[in-house]
């Protein structure tokens, strides 16, 4: 009787040694082919990243444009659509005559970009091969309306660049095309001379170019309203005087 249990429980444990070795290996050749998986994705993000990929998916999308800027490593275009801001890299000979707010068609698809640092890392960023216009914005719209041209003046010594001050020169019309601050919609209506003055300054510690649009009275002016361009951020507020504190301008 004792042999005969002595065989029972040696069977026992060769048939759990058998069956933990057919598991082992079972896990083995499942991790081996996740393995094998990750290689392949890993080799096809490297060819994109390499770009030798020529199966790289083109998408087409219409956005809103907001500007442009061509200062840094990479040129890149901002817009907005359905309620959020769009980053892309547009490399192009043609001048770049879009103006804020017009409706822009595109085509761009994902690829490389070296991002600067402290050791170069590269990534996948959006970049525009195709735009055009396919509709007129509320500044294109403004200066359709108000022929009249804006006059500004610097506050301090004048160390703004022409493309900065081109910049705020649309960032104005902007403002001027959208504004629901009816004292500047009846200057507006009644096609006043409007000038607007630039200044650096610094609000809750924050640095800002401070904009003060009023009507040209040619010998004194009045602020209508105060503008601020974050220079961080490039964030635009209206200034509100009764609860002193800036409201972003979308």
């Amino acid at each position: 009787m004792k042999n005969l249990i002595k065989k029972c429980f040696l069977s026992l444990i060769i048939s759990f040694s058998l069956l933990s070795c057919q598991q082992v290996k079972e896990q083995k050749q499942t991790k081996l082919s996740e393995l094998e998986k990750g290689k392949v994705d890993e080799d096809a993000i490297a060819k994109n990243l390499a770009g030798q990929n020529k199966t790289v998916k083109i998408v087409t999308d219409t956005i809103t444009f907001v500007e442009y800027d061509d200062n840094g490593d990479y040129p890149l275009l901002f817009a907005k659509k359905g309620g959020k801001r769009f980053t892309y890299i547009y490399n192009t000979d043609k001048d770049v005559d879009f103006l804020r707010d017009d409706q822009l068609l595109i085509k761009w698809k994902l690829d490389s970009t070296w991002i600067a640092g402290e050791g170069e890392k590269l990534e996948m960023r959006p970049w525009i091969t195709e735009a055009k216009k396919i509709k007129d914005g509320s500044v294109a719209n403004y200066r359709k309306q108000h022929k009249k041209p804006l006059k500004y003046w610097t506050a301090e010594k004048d160390g703004y660049s022409d493309t900065f001050k081109d910049y705020l020169y649309t960032l104005v019309e902007y403002y001027l095309a959208n504004t629901k601050n009816e004292l500047v919609k009846l200057n507006l209506k009644a096609n006043s001379d409007l000038i607007y003055s630039i200044e650096d300054g610094e609000k809750d510690g924050r640095s800002y170019t401070i904009l003060g649009l009023s009507e040209d009275h040619k010998d004194h002016s009045n602020i209508i309203v105060w503008l601020y361009l974050d220079d961080e951020s490039r964030t635009f507020y209206e200034y509100d005087l009764v609860n002193d504190k800036l409201v972003e301008f979308k």
